[in-house]
């Protein structure tokens, strides 16, 4: 070939082979706390961003938050598992949540949980055939399986305070997260010092759990169709107590233990009339749930008489979940839409909110952007909400782009400096 046909190629390798390293190549990770340092949360959460960075090319460190950002519903959509630094504005995408993502997601990241220290993510699976949790390590990006027992399915819902127990969902069938009612399966826990796992007797047909302060008891909310009664089950000697509902609640997430081990914290049930055919019957059932009040209430957790304090109205956890406790009157929720007063309809707030007189405080503004940039399964690692500072937030660090945008501009630039030789051997021909 002549000398200068093969210009073109050799300059286009040239500038693709530095390229391609330069994209492949892992980043740095964000800067270490200090030791002791409080964690931080941002007063206004960041947009959505396609330039957004994961975990494994450049890990974030501890974060304080974790949700999903965007629905897959049109063309260009690209839900995001999105980790907010605890100690920045650090944004990384969870890879290892967005890779395990199966065609029963619909594209939105697999099931995934924040560990209460902020340093790792628990990510199940709704269907698989060779069952495990996986954990990814925010500080290194590395990830660890777990195998787990036979099962089609295995979804995190609560760590132990300790961050050493994962409880979680599985079963013999594939879930469906949008079936329009809660995933539901035997509780099993999983060891992550150990890697053991033991099924809870007590704790099956389950749609929710929470670990009590000292991680030696699991409240228990069993599904509608067993009743939807809640328990407590011992996690050592099995022993089990069931504990009175409000009318129409169920537990209020993994973190609805208060830290004193005195309350758990309950919301409405979600929307029980789906399966309703008959319009009568739709009708009653609608106007039924209707009348629940939307309200976060609280029972007591020992089975005990223990004072419990008036519900908490006004300001309504979206999605029925209690996101921490700032102390243990005070619990912080994610408050829905329209919720607070003077607040954007287009934007979450995370609220601390007092149980002795309902006093609210916003933290955090979340925005959904309207559309399908909406912010789902919204997440805080519990154990550092008590000593929680509310930071300015500044411009976000993304991290380097995703590493399929690296590489796509590496081969584009390959490709245009290729193209540029290729015109000049000609211009030179032509004197």
């Amino acid at each position: 070939m002549d000398t200068r046909k093969r210009l073109p190629l050799v300059v286009g390798g040239l500038v693709l082979l530095p390229a391609l390293v330069v994209a492949l190549l892992p980043g740095g990770g964000a800067a270490a706390a200090e030791q002791g340092a409080a964690a931080g949360l941002p007063d206004r959460m960041a947009g959505y961003s396609y330039l957004t960075g994961d975990v494994s090319s450049a890990p974030p460190g501890r974060a304080v938050a974790l949700f999903q950002h965007g629905w897959g519903v049109e063309f260009m959509d690209f839900p995001q598992a999105v980790a907010v630094g605890a100690d920045d504005d650090v944004y990384r995408r969870v890879d290892l949540a967005e890779d395990r993502a199966g065609p029963e997601s619909q594209g939105d990241p697999a099931p995934m949980l924040l560990s209460p220290e902020g340093t790792r993510v628990v990510v199940g699976d709704h269907d698989s055939d060779r069952l495990d949790l996986a954990v990814q390590d925010l500080a290194t990006g590395e990830v660890t399986s777990y195998p787990l027992p036979e099962g089609s399915s295995a979804v995190p819902v609560a760590w132990s305070p300790d961050g050493r127990l994962v409880a979680y969902l599985t079963g013999d069938a594939a879930t469906n997260p949008y079936s329009g009612t809660p995933v539901e399966g035997d509780i099993s826990v999983l060891d992550v010092s150990s890697g053991e796992v033991r099924a809870l007797a007590g704790a099956t047909q389950a749609s929710a759990a929470a670990f009590s302060p000292d991680g030696s008891e699991l409240a228990v909310q069993h599904s509608a169709a067993v009743g939807g009664t809640l328990a407590v089950v011992d996690l050592e000697g099995g022993g089990r107590r069931g504990l009175a509902l409000p009318a129409g609640h169920q537990l209020g997430g993994a973190e609805a233990w208060s830290p004193d081990g005195a309350l758990l914290a309950t919301s409405r049930a979600p929307f029980p009339c789906l399966d309703v055919t008959d319009e009568a019957e739709w009708a009653a059932c609608q106007e039924q749930w209707g009348a629940i009040p939307d309200v976060i209430d609280f029972v007591a957790a020992t089975g005990e008489p223990t004072e419990v304090p008036r519900p908490v109205d006004g300001v309504v956890a979206e999605a029925g979940r209690v996101l921490g406790w700032a102390s243990a009157r005070e619990v912080v929720v994610l408050a829905g839409r329209d919720r607070v007063e003077g607040s954007d309809p287009d934007e979450y707030w995370v609220t601390r909110v007092s149980l002795d007189d309902g006093a609210t405080e916003r933290l955090s503004a979340v925005p959904t952007g309207g559309g399908n940039y909406g912010v789902g399964r919204f997440q805080l690692a519990a154990g550092l909400v008590p000593e929680l500072d509310v930071r300015a937030a500044e411009e976000p660090d993304r991290g380097r782009w995703p590493v399929t945008l690296r590489v796509t501009t590496a081969l584009l630039a390959a490709a245009a400096a290729g193209l540029l030789a290729s015109m000049l051997v000609r211009r030179a021909r032509r004197r």
